[in-house]
């Protein structure tokens, strides 16, 4: 496969509103060629382990390629960016992101459809929370906004 690891880019490190930004645009691009490719290392150097959402993100991804198979589609677009730039008390910054995704076709290694997954072109409002640290970003967490109200 001939698909390139997205460069980060140079304002993707700095301790910025801007940076913040940056790396969001690129986390998702890294998160569209983990699915395109099944090469999960650029995204995990990136992303804290205890991120339950990247982890089920990531089982998938696994699942979907472990006997040869693969997906066409599913890519991630990050619609609008918003962060007041403020630490939280656990040291961290919180960005309200809207994201859209593409429909997504599973294949088997025959080429057989296995599954297929609905993406959405309404933007849906997601929360994503990093932190910067040793000279740049690193994703903790991100998916559905927490209201703390139960579902």
């Amino acid at each position: 496969m001939n698909i390139p690891v997205p460069e980060k880019p140079a304002l993707a490190d700095e301790n910025s509103l801007e940076g913040l930004e940056a790396f969001t645009e690129w986390w998702f691009e890294l998160l569209n060629y983990a699915y395109a490719t099944n090469d999960l290392e650029p995204l995990k150097a990136v992303t804290d382990e205890g991120c339950k959402t990247c982890a089920n993100i990531e089982d998938s991804i696994a699942q979907v390629y472990a006997d040869g198979g693969w997906v066409v589609g599913g890519e991630v677009s990050l619609t609008s960016f918003d962060s007041t730039f403020e630490l939280n008390t656990a040291g961290s910054l919180s960005s309200f992101i809207m994201i859209t995704q593409t429909d997504a076709v599973y294949y088997d290694s025959s080429g057989a459809v296995t599954n297929q997954s609905t993406g959405f072109s309404e933007p849906r409002v997601n929360e994503l929370i990093a932190v910067h640290d040793e000279d740049e970003w690193f994703l903790l967490d991100v998916g559905a906004v927490n209201t703390g109200t139960p579902e």
